[in-house]
């Protein structure tokens, strides 16, 4: 776990207040103090500051000894620590403790720190307003606070907006897949059904041909199954050409306009 990694945990656990990261206490020069990181609540009903210096060993923590400073720079003061680096048994009443998961994805309060009514610096504040926070006016006249430096906030925007992107990438190329899959597999219905179809088509040419050769006109006949059975009659022996021969007209176009018509109807690739 490292300091950068419990900052951004921070972050995440401020995503809704001023957040400021490595926040001095005024001017670079002499008696100038840095907290880790240092947070100001979004709400004027229950105004508070919050600072917070990390540590990551114990003799980190041993060996600060200006943290007692950082007391007079905010309304609530924490250390953050991985879980067991420090006691509660080892700070005073006024301080608090944050420990860091064992799983490194949350923060979690160990000891709560009480809220000590203290009239903030005016450099400190001088210092947020002028180095560390940019301010942007929106077309309605809100004021929007970038959290921590401007290349800090950058860097996590451009993270989250590359994140996003390949996301949305991902999921376009998997519909696209999709999409052809099912346009490969319409298509192939298309062509089964048009193979069937010229198949009919072929089959009709062929009997076509056949009532040709036969001579056989169904003008005579008055529906279809009069027709079929004197074709039944004939495959079996029992017509007379001479009886069908002047009815070729008939058939012959009849037929060709049931080609015609399943010609018309067949689906073009």
């Amino acid at each position: 776990m490292t300091s950068d990694a419990i900052k951004d945990l921070l972050a995440d656990k401020h995503s809704n207040d001023v957040f400021v990261t490595e926040c001095k206490n005024g001017p670079s020069g002499a008696g100038l103090l840095k907290l880790d990181a240092w947070a100001m609540r979004k709400s004027w009903s229950n105004f508070s500051t919050i600072g917070y210096e990390i540590k990551i060993s114990r003799s980190d923590f041993l060996s600060d000894t200006k943290w007692p400073g950082y007391l007079d720079y905010c309304h609530e003061f924490y250390f953050v620590c991985p879980t067991g680096v420090i006691s509660p048994a080892e700070l005073g009443p006024d301080v608090g403790l944050a420990y860091v998961s064992k799983t490194g994805s949350r923060i979690f309060t160990k000891k709560k720190a009480p809220y000590r009514n203290i009239k903030l610096p005016q450099e400190l504040l001088v210092y947020i307003l002028m180095c560390r926070t940019q301010i942007v006016e929106s077309t309605f006249g809100r004021i929007i606070h970038s959290r921590g430096n401007s290349h800090e906030a950058n860097l996590k925007y451009w993270r989250n907006f590359m994140a996003e992107k390949n996301e949305c990438r991902d999921i376009g190329y998997r519909a696209s897949e999709k999409i052809r899959k099912l346009i490969r597999e319409k298509i192939d219905d298309v062509e089964r059904e048009n193979r069937r179809l010229q198949s009919e088509v072929e089959l009709y040419q062929e009997i076509k041909i056949i009532c040709d050769e036969a001579c056989i006109s169904p003008n005579r006949f008055r529906n279809r199954d009069d027709l079929k059975q004197k074709l039944s009659e004939l495959l079996n022996g029992g017509g007379k050409v001479s009886d069908i021969f002047h009815n070729i007209d008939w058939l012959t176009e009849q037929l060709t306009a049931l080609k015609n018509s399943i010609s018309n109807n067949m689906v073009k690739l």
